[in-house]
Order: C-alpha cells, then sequence, then structure tokens
C-alpha cells in the first residue's frame, strides 16, 4: 500500500472513531422508541431541547395517547 494511501486510511480512521457516538443496545432502543412516536417537524424541534427526564415523561404521555406539548405542563 502506497505510504500516502495508508495515511489516509489511518485519518479517516481515527476521525471516524472520534466522532461516531458510542453506538449500544440501549441507544437503539430509544432511537427506534423516539422513532415511533412519529413526532411532527415542529415536535422534533421541541424534543431536541427538552432534558432526557422531560423525554421520558413525553415518551409516556404520547404512547398514551397524550401530546408532546402536554408532557410539557407548564413549562
Amino acid at each position: 500500500m502506497k505510504p500516502i494511501t495508508l495515511a489516509v486510511v489511518a485519518t479517516s480512521l481515527l476521525v471516524l472513531g472520534a466522532c461516531a457516538e458510542q453506538i449500544t443496545k440501549q441507544s437503539i432502543e430509544r432511537n427506534a422508541v423516539i422513532a415511533s412516536l412519529n413526532l411532527t417537524p415542529d415536535e422534533q424541534n421541541i424534543w431536541n431541547t427538552l432534558t432526557p427526564a422531560q423525554q421520558d415523561r413525553a415518551i409516556l404521555f404520547i404512547q398514551n395517547g397524550g401530546t408532546l406539548i402536554a408532557s410539557l405542563g407548564d413549562k
């Protein structure tokens, strides 16, 4: 392998390793639950501002027929 090609491959692997979020069974399951909520684009924007605790509460509300906004109460 040419030295330049090897350097490019090594650098690419380092960048990917540094940028990649650690994928765990828990993160995959959580992402599947979030995808199943069918949030609108506006709700997705709100979702991204919520704390993990608020997201957990919202998941329960939505799964039981409520809405994301209702789960926030008086936020």
